[in-house]
């Protein structure tokens, strides 16, 4: 097995402090032991979030525990909370995770580092969970390692570990966690996935997760050679920082896609979905509407709104604001 701490120390930087997110879980357990173990070497102040959905009747016992344990290894604790039942809408799964990661945005401080405890089943059951909505190269990529996140870095250490391998370090290691009762609930797709389709490759392929690795590895280096490629075909089609539709028409469908897509990541949009993709591209594109057609998705409410423009052959993005 790889040694976790070798797989902390390239992100850790001397004398800054680092969060790691923490629910009390053998994942997030294990991380939070191992970042503060590798932090010693550099002097790094490691502060532990925990985030109280208040969905369970065990919340509260989760957070003593946490609380207790990051006492006991001497990290600093901050907790959140925010109740869950008040939340609308068709994915409570997707809802909550949106939640967390809003709490997080609202932590980090320039450059600052947060840790998450996301493994290798995680990124099994992430890239077959895309693939059941029709994601793209992108999709199948699965979990990045390292993204932005508001002013700092999200960075998740433990791609290349198993569930099994967090498991036993915490054993040998004699770290307590809790485990959580609402991941035996099979109405959440990702545990439907991991109790009910992934248990069942298991007993037919074992070795199933060195092989879905590789597919998501080779899946990423053909999605950063693609992106790459069409990041340097998209100069040709641009007019300032907006696309020229005649030359983007020049493209034939699938590679229209493709450099929309590049255009939206650089300016840090939503991407949408394939079937609004497909409808952008097929539709809107030689739509023959107003001086001014828009195209739309997302959600103001939630910060994701992207409103597309044409006015005189130029495809832009218009302000938010």
């Amino acid at each position: 097995m790889i040694e976790p701490k070798s797989l902390i120390i390239p992100h850790l930087e001397a004398q800054k402090t680092c969060y790691v997110a923490y629910s009390g879980g053998v994942d997030s357990t294990v991380l939070l032991y191992e970042v503060g173990e590798a932090a010693k070497d550099l002097k790094c102040n490691v502060v532990a979030i925990h985030i109280n959905h208040e969905y369970s009747k065990n919340s509260k016992r989760w957070e003593k525990h946490c609380e207790s344990f990051c006492k006991n290894y001497g990290f600093e604790f901050k907790k959140f909370s925010f109740n869950s039942n008040t939340l609308k809408g068709s994915s409570l799964e997707s809802l909550m995770r949106e939640e967390r990661y809003k709490i997080f945005e609202k932590v980090l401080k320039k450059d600052e580092i947060l840790f998450m405890g996301h493994h290798l089943d995680d990124q099994i059951e992430t890239l077959l969970f895309r693939m059941l909505r029709g994601s793209g190269l992108k999709g199948s990529s699965s979990i990045p390692m390292k993204r932005g996140l508001g002013n700092g870095f999200l960075v998740r250490p433990f791609l290349k570990l198993a569930k099994y391998d967090l498991i036993e370090i915490a054993k040998n290691k004699k770290l307590k966690y809790v485990e959580d009762d609402s991941n035996d609930d099979i109405k959440f797709d990702r545990n439907y996935l991991r109790k009910e389709v992934l248990t069942k490759i298991s007993e037919r392929w074992p070795n199933y997760r060195k092989s879905f690795s590789k597919y998501i590895d080779n899946h990423k280096t053909s999605y950063e050679f693609l992106r790459e490629t069409s990041t340097q075909e998209l100069k040709n089609i641009l007019d300032g920082e907006n696309i020229r539709l005649d030359k983007l028409k020049e493209y034939e469908s699938n590679y229209q896609k493709i450099l929309i897509l590049n255009w939206l990541e650089l300016k840090k949009c939503k991407l949408p979905n394939s079937q609004v993709l497909d409808e952008l591209t097929n539709t809107f594109l030689n739509a023959n509407k107003s001086s001014q057609p828009k195209f739309i998705w997302g959600s103001k409410e939630k910060g994701n709104y992207v409103c597309l423009r044409i006015k005189k052959g130029i495809l832009f993005k218009e302000s938010n604001l």
